[in-house]
């Protein structure tokens, strides 16, 4: 189902135990990995050395980074000391 705020959950009934958790994920990487148009949608984290793998959800499919606020926020911190520095030299 989809939240409020856009992000993709699964309710759960009950408490899971770790085998109905394990499971479940199993589950959902099989059909995601399986269906194509789902699999258009994984993308890899530009930032530096992050290892994440997201689902892009984004409106436009353009989305960069596993987290703006992280990642991107680097990113844009990265690009400004490299222009400031250019500035100065």
């Amino acid at each position: 189902m989809r939240r409020a705020d856009g992000s993709l959950t699964r309710a759960l009934h009950a408490a899971p135990g770790r085998p109905a958790l394990l499971a479940a994920v199993a589950r959902d990487a099989v059909e995601l990995l399986t269906d194509p148009v789902a699999r258009s949608l994984l993308r890899q984290c530009e930032g530096d050395s992050c290892p994440i793998v997201y689902l892009d959800t984004s409106r436009g499919r353009r989305r960069r980074w596993c987290s703006s606020e992280v990642c991107g926020n680097r990113e844009r911190v990265a690009r400004h000391r490299r222009r400031a520095a250019l500035a100065r030299a």
